[in-house]
């Protein structure tokens, strides 16, 4: 079991991860088909970019939807995990223009994790706040992997996934602040 735990759930660390994923294979392998995850989120800090030890849950989309739905039920009553360890609650979230890369090819289920420029857009919209979260750690985290230094080109970046009107107004304030004197507005010499 996981060391610590967010709430009740203990948290899913990458090797757990990697098993959880190699069980729901099996499962689609019994039914002959072969599902598709698009991670997003959390899991991809952990996963990805080791920028966390662990997730609470998987946010993802899936296809086929229903399939992966049921067969990932049945993963966690035989893992013992939260039943929705795996979960679609993040499609809001999703551009029709987000790219995402493989990081796990198995027979029956491949698994994709958005870009990091995907990524940063989507923190970026959500930036949720307060302890419980991890957004504004996440986009610090990217904005240095990315090595943005202004926030005109981390918002041009947002904006390359999502209408400029859809980006949150603390989104820009916390931009502007995390890149400070780096912002949209000119330096003041001496």
């Amino acid at each position: 079991m996981p060391p610590s735990t967010s709430g009740s759930r203990p948290l899913l660390d990458r090797r757990r991860i990697e098993e959880l994923f190699r069980l729901l294979n099996d499962r689609l392998s019994t039914e002959g088909v072969v599902g598709e995850v698009y991670l997003v989120g959390g899991a991809v800090m952990c996963l990805a970019f080791s920028a966390r030890p662990s997730t609470g849950d998987l946010d993802a989309v899936f296809a086929p939807a229903a399939t992966v739905r049921r067969l990932a039920r049945a993963v966690a009553a035989d893992a013992g995990v939260d039943e929705g360890w795996l979960n679609d609650a993040v499609k809001g979230y999703l551009s029709d223009r987000g790219e995402f890369t493989p990081w796990l090819e198995l027979e029956h289920l491949k698994v994709y994790v958005p870009v990091p420029e995907y990524l940063l857009a989507m923190k970026c919209l959500a930036f949720r706040l307060g302890p419980e979260f991890h957004d504004e750690e996440d986009v610090r985290y990217l904005l240095r992997y990315l090595n943005l230094e202004r926030a005109k080109d981390a918002l041009a970046i947002v904006e390359r996934y999502y209408p400029a009107e859809r980006i949150p107004v603390k989104t820009r304030l916390a931009l502007e602040e995390m890149l400070p004197g780096k912002g949209t507005r000119g330096r003041r010499r001496n």
